[in-house]
């Protein structure tokens, strides 16, 4: 995890996203909301997963825009 992964403005916004992402696939798939143990660990177990990528994604975004703000190594350089 960089540098950048573990800033408050860049996990929070994509927690978010996560979250309302695994919503949408599970509103889309039908699966029931029964509020069982089994629905939260698969909802925290997609949420954690669509979370990974987004935020590898985002920070791939980031390299590229701004590789000064997503690396220190590339910064020093």
């Amino acid at each position: 995890m960089s540098s950048v992964e573990r800033k408050w403005w860049f996990y929070l916004p994509l927690m978010v996203l996560a979250c309302l992402s695994t919503l949408f696939l599970f509103r889309s798939a039908q699966v029931p909301s029964t509020g069982s143990l089994a629905y939260f660990l698969l909802f925290a177990l997609c949420s954690a997963c669509l979370h990974r990528v987004l935020s590898f994604l985002t920070w791939l975004l980031l390299l590229w825009l701004a590789p000064k703000l997503a690396d220190r190594r590339i910064a020093a350089k």
